[in-house]
């Protein structure tokens, strides 16, 4: 990771050699320019240093860093070229692409129009800090800008100077840009994620907790009908026999009186959900040390809590068994069938109906797993 420390003196140095250069040359494009380039070096280390954390956790890009940003640096650099006095001759006779163009503004244009594609096939929302907007409207909101911007830029730049050559970097931009909104955009339509309300999240909890908790029960249920009848059980049923039959000839009060208690041994039988899990080693990462960081959302790194993820229900990586919001789970199901964590393949089973849990089992789960420990 680069420290802030290491960034400032990076800009510090660059900022010097514009002081320099521009008192020399008496030119503040000189000095300007020199202020952008620095600038420019500590954008592209952050940018490397999020992507490798980001590959690191296997999570999407699906940031306002990673899609807007890079678009404005390919735009704006591309129109400095014009002004600046360091790379800026014309390598080209009938556009203007100078190395200026070619290494500080060509690499983002590129990596923007990529973005813009991202917003219409690979991702569902893109988020602004711990707010998200959708992927597919954001898309056609900076599409229609750049071209308008890149339009309104030509048309009074060609008003202005009739000899104003065309920026290359521009020109790929708007037709890549025209490209991705006809072919991703327009004629690409793409199903929306679908909404987890909490009635759909409390029937697939109840599912669960009902596939996963009653299992040792039934086994038991199961195993007292398939056995034979001992000595004594037979006695047991025989004093029970002679029991009903006592209470025939008792009054209609003593007979009440025994219709109650068996009702109410009857409702004893039934499983309740209490604050114990049984199976408790389902819902344990597979680490060799357990601790709080294991028991957090592997796509938004936050540990599940109430009442703050009330409905929203956890989904369990059934191969490294780590956890994720199941909205979230479902958005990176989307773009890719691996998990987020450990890369191993998702059943399709899985992916189209995935076990969830309910945030109150799973924080009762995580809480007895890190005393165990």
């Amino acid at each position: 990771m680069v420290k802030n420390k290491t960034l400032t003196i990076i800009f510090a140095i660059f900022l010097v050699i514009g002081v320099i250069h521009g008192l020399i040359s008496l030119s503040f494009l000189n000095f300007a320019t020199w202020v952008l380039i620095g600038l420019w070096v500590i954008f592209t280390i952050k940018l490397y240093v999020n992507i490798k954390r980001h590959r690191e956790f296997n999570s999407p890009h699906n940031t306002a860093f990673f899609v807007i940003i890079p678009l404005t640096i390919g735009i704006f650099y591309s129109i400095w070229g014009y002004y600046t006095g360091i790379l800026g001759e014309n390598l080209l006779g009938g556009v203007y692409f100078s190395l200026w163009s070619l290494i500080f503004a060509f690499p983002f244009v590129i990596y923007g129009s990529y973005s813009l594609y991202r917003c219409f096939k690979k991702y569902n929302v893109i988020y602004f800090g711990t707010k998200a907007v959708k992927a597919r409207k954001l898309g056609y909101i900076l599409s229609f800008s750049v071209l308008i911007f890149i339009l309104i830029y030509w048309i009074s730049f060609y008003s202005a100077i009739e000899s104003f050559p065309l920026d290359l970097n521009l020109l790929i931009l708007f037709i890549a840009t025209i490209l991705v909104v006809i072919i991703f955009g327009f004629t690409n339509s793409r199903p929306s994620l679908p909404t987890l309300t909490r009635d759909y999240i409390a029937n697939r909890t109840r599912t669960i907790n009902n596939l996963t908790t009653p299992t040792t029960q039934r086994q038991r249920l199961r195993t007292t009908r398939v056995t034979a009848p001992t000595p004594s059980t037979r006695a047991t049923t025989q004093t029970s026999r002679s029991r009903t039959h006592s209470s025939r000839i008792t009054p209609t009060s003593h007979r009440q009186t025994t219709r109650t208690k068996t009702t109410k041994v009857t409702h004893t039988t039934t499983v309740k959900p209490t604050s114990k899990i049984r199976n408790i080693n389902n819902y344990k990462p597979r680490a060799s040390y357990l601790s709080l960081e294991d028991f957090k959302c592997i796509f938004c790194f936050k540990l599940p809590k109430l009442p703050d993820d009330k409905g929203r229900g956890v989904v369990i990586c059934p191969n490294c068994r780590y956890p994720s919001h199941a909205d979230e789970f479902k958005d990176w199901m989307r773009t890719s069938n691996l998990c987020s964590r450990c890369s191993a393949p998702i059943p399709t089973s899985f992916r189209r109906n995935p076990s969830i849990v309910s945030v109150k089992n799973y924080i009762i789960a995580y809480k007895q797993l890190l005393k165990r420990k």
